[in-house]
């Protein structure tokens, strides 16, 4: 980037901070009285040395100066009103700005005061067929997964306000002592981290009805509009106010990546190897996170765009901003091509990236959500003939490519994939491809990794046993502590916290990531069919037979797989209103990052603090998979609902569906997977009597009910199961009703009055098995209770007596 151009860059990030710093006091006596322009400025001045190295500073004051057309604002902080040299640039990032802001929220009737208005939850406002709730608002917290669910407030405090301005003062002092402010990417990537650590609960705009746009959002889009335009309108000579201010030119293009075939190449290993799905399978879903994050870097590295142009990125998808420059279609899809070459070379075709592109205007930015749809349609047209950009050629078939030379087998295929040449042989004699080694060695080092560096260099000797080869030139490097000055970094991600202070020497971004595997240690496992005669190291993944071991009663695993129900229509539909669409592109950037945020964050947190047997497959974006002790689980399940709930300000129309799948450890894992992928199926398809729609559900041993039963039942489950462990219930006696509720379903399902028969049986079954009712006490009484309830037709615990009763059996064993 040249100077003028990191200057724009700099001014779309910075140019409404004003509106965080007014709130309150701020170091070095910073003015904050007047409009938030002057006060963006301000803070520029105060602080030119951070920016004199890579920006014209008198430029980015003039730029964070004026970026308002209205005349609300006085002569010296309008566009209209700048020094004719400057007046295009300025222009620029005023677009920018209203771009990413291209829809206003309807105003209050009132003045609010700036200062106590707090964000309010994006997801109060989606609504598809249920009305939306009561608004919730976020404390200031930097940011953190825990502290990230909104609340039932309606004001902040000014002077927890100005304690929280001050501790950001803190740190932006300490990040301008500490970093390399001569290099552009690692003083901007500190800022965007800092910005979101602080700025991602402030509302973008005070005095709408509902603000519920994060200002981090929106200052990281504009900056990525900022420097679209720049490189569009630099380009392409049009560098001037009538062309910048022009909003029917197709300036922008958006490109969308996504992984296809992720599911069958994760689950694709083989149960073999002491401890080897533990470490592989973890490894195998980290993999292509990195994959699809460096693929994005590569897009837009090739535009030379800022880390902010990946406008959004989770589960394997990313969202690219790029300028709609002459060629640009092209070369797009003439890398397409390249990555399904590379796809077919890699991975036998098993994981392909497809990319799908559209183009539009500056009036777009007020419907982005249909853009996002456009895409959609287009990376489902893409996904429908894979590979394409291999196989096909001047509209024919490559006949010859349809064929993979096999590899050279001397040593044998590889016993975990079946499909490589052996190239490593492991502790265990088992020989294994390049894929599956790095796999096993990845997956050793994960659980110890607190920092992912991404390079497109060459690194030193002292690195390559942490580096991993990812695509093309690009490569990570796992570290456990901060990488140090020698390490040529040009991204470092920390994963654990929002915190980047300690990583001076390089650009870096906080990544969090749900990663949490159980490590053995020395009396973790006291020794199961699993362990085959070997305890799992210390400090390693424990195997999948000693999670199972652990288990209460039966000792199996249970498959907890879970996604956001109609995420699809909520991007598009769920921010439409009678009166205009709320889906500009910040609202949509805010929506999928706090998503995001529950999933690799909140979902890492629970596990770590309260879940500890629970291995972590993949959560992240909208989705999850983990495998643990089938009952800690099953707890899971109703924890992750609930507060998934609680974080989407118990909206009615943002839901999940789950389901608990439970499985043999034995059983291998890709089989294990499509067990539980059907059992969500069912979650999602079926429609219970009385409702009209499916979702909204979990599945467990085969039954499907609604989360508002749920806790209700597994209450009863452990109730049923207590029974059983005091011997006030018997094992013979719980299987007579569950032979009871196969009548009784016949009567439910189908109105077969026959199936009424369970009702004396049930009766002369209870009068055998228990005494008289005045001779009962107790537990026992209540057990007799509970069952002389099961003769209504209607209750609802008859209506899912098998699912308690399995549960119970399942614990008591």
């Amino acid at each position: 980037m040249n100077r003028e151009y990191q200057t724009i860059v700099l001014a779309g990030l910075l140019h409404d901070i004003g509106k965080f710093l007014q709130r309150g006091d701020f170091l070095r006596s910073l003015k904050v009285a007047g409009k938030h322009p002057a006060v963006s400025a301000g803070f520029i001045k105060a602080w030119h040395q951070v920016f004199e190295k890579v920006a014209d500073v008198q430029l980015l004051i003039e730029l964070v100066q004026r970026h308002h057309e209205t005349n609300s604002f006085p002569p010296e902080l309008q566009v209209q009103q700048a020094d004719p040299q400057i007046r295009p640039l300025a222009y620029l990032v005023s677009a920018a700005d209203n771009y990413s802001s291209a829809e206003r929220g309807e105003q209050s009737g009132e003045y609010r005061d700036y200062k106590t208005v707090p964000l309010a939850s994006v997801f109060a406002r989606l609504k598809l067929n249920h009305p939306t709730p009561e608004v919730y608002h976020y404390k200031l917290h930097p940011l953190n997964p825990v502290n990230s669910f909104p609340q039932p407030f309606k004001a902040l405090d000014p002077q927890q306000t100005n304690k929280y301005l001050n501790a950001f003062g803190r740190e932006f002092a300490k990040m301008a002592d500490s970093i390399k402010l001569s290099d552009f990417a690692c003083l901007y990537t500190h800022l965007l981290s800092l910005l979101q650590r602080y700025t991602w609960c402030i509302p973008s705009n005070t005095q709408e009805l509902m603000p519920d746009i994060s200002l981090y959002d929106h200052l990281r889009t504009t900056s990525a509009i900022a420097a679209c335009l720049y490189r569009y309108h630099k380009e392409t000579g049009t560098l001037h106010e009538k062309a910048i201010t022009d909003k029917n030119s197709n300036k922008f293009r958006l490109v969308v990546g996504d992984l296809s075939g992720i599911q069958n190449y994760i689950f694709d290993i083989a149960n073999i190897g002491v401890g080897g799905v533990a470490k592989r399978l973890r490894a195998r879903s980290f993999y292509l996170n990195v994959l699809s994050e460096a693929i994005s870097h590569r897009l837009i590295n090739s535009f030379d765009l800022p880390i902010t142009n990946v406008v959004m990125s989770s589960g394997g998808k990313f969202y690219v901003l790029i300028p709609n420059l002459p060629g640009s279609a092209e070369k797009i899809d003439n890398w397409q091509n390249e990555l399904d070459q590379w796809s077919v070379n890699e991975f036998n075709g098993e994981i392909i990236i497809n990319l799908a592109q559209t183009t539009f205007n500056g009036q777009a930015f007020n419907h982005f959500g249909e853009i996002l749809a456009e895409l959609a349609d287009g990376l489902n047209c893409r996904k429908s003939t894979p590979l394409k950009g291999y196989l096909v050629n001047n509209d024919a078939w490559v006949t010859e490519r349809f064929t993979r030379d096999q590899p050279k087998i001397a040593a044998g295929l590889c016993r975990s994939c079946h499909k490589g040449a052996v190239s490593y042989i492991d502790d265990n004699g088992d020989g294994l491809c390049r894929h599956c080694q790095r796999d096993l060695h990845m997956g050793s080092l994960l659980p110890g990794a607190s920092y992912i560096a991404f390079t497109r260099s060459n690194v030193p000797a002292k690195y390559q046993s942490t580096t991993f080869q990812i695509y093309d030139n690009y490569s990570i490097t796992l570290f456990a502590d901060a990488p140090d000055q020698e390490y040529p970094a040009y991204l470092v991600n920390k994963l654990t916290d929002s915190d980047v202070g300690e990583i001076a020497n390089h650009p870096a971004l906080p990544k969090l990531v749900a990663n949490y595997i159980p490590l053995a240690h020395e009396d973790y496992c006291s020794g199961c069919s699993g362990c085959h005669d070997e305890k799992p190291v210390p400090g390693q993944p424990v195997y999948f037979d000693c999670l199972a071991n652990r288990a209460r009663g039966r000792k199996l695993l249970g498959y907890l797989k879970a996604d956001v129900d109609n995420l699809g229509q909520l991007f598009v539909f769920g921010l439409r209103e009678e009166k205009a669409d709320r889906n500009s592109i910040s609202r949509i950037a805010t929506m999928s990052r706090m998503l995001d945020l529950f999933f690799s964050g909140r979902v890492e947190q629970l596990l770590n603090n309260h879940y500890d047997s629970c291995y972590t497959v993949f959560s992240g974006g909208d989705d999850l998979l983990i495998v643990g002790p089938w009952d800690e689980v099953t707890k899971l399940a109703l924890q992750v609902q609930r507060e998934f709930t609680e974080f989407t300000n118990n909206n009615k129309n943002i839901t999940l569906s789950a389901a608990v799948s439970l499985l043999k450890p034995g059983i291998p894992v890709s089989r294990s997977v499509v067990v539980a992928e059907n059992a969500l199926e069912m979650s999602k398809e079926t429609v219970l009597k009385g409702e009209s729609e499916g979702r909204n559900q979990l599945t467990l041993l085969g039954r499907t009910f609604k989360w508002s039963k749920a806790a209700q039942l597994l209450e009863r489950a452990e109730q049923l199961t207590a029974w059983l462990e005091a011997d006030i219930l018997s094992t013979g006696f719980m299987r007579k009703l569950l032979g009871f509720f196969t009548m009784y379903k016949h009567y439910y399902d189908r109105g077969d009055a026959r199936g009424l028969k369970y009702l004396p049986l049930l009766t002369y079954t209870v009068t055998r098995y228990f005494p008289r009712m005045d001779e009962c006490s107790g537990d026992k009484l209540d057990a007799l209770l509970w069952t002389q309830n099961l003769k209504q037709l209607d209750h609802d615990e008859l209506i899912y007596l098998d699912l308690l009763v399995k549960y119970a059996l399942c614990a008591k064993e």
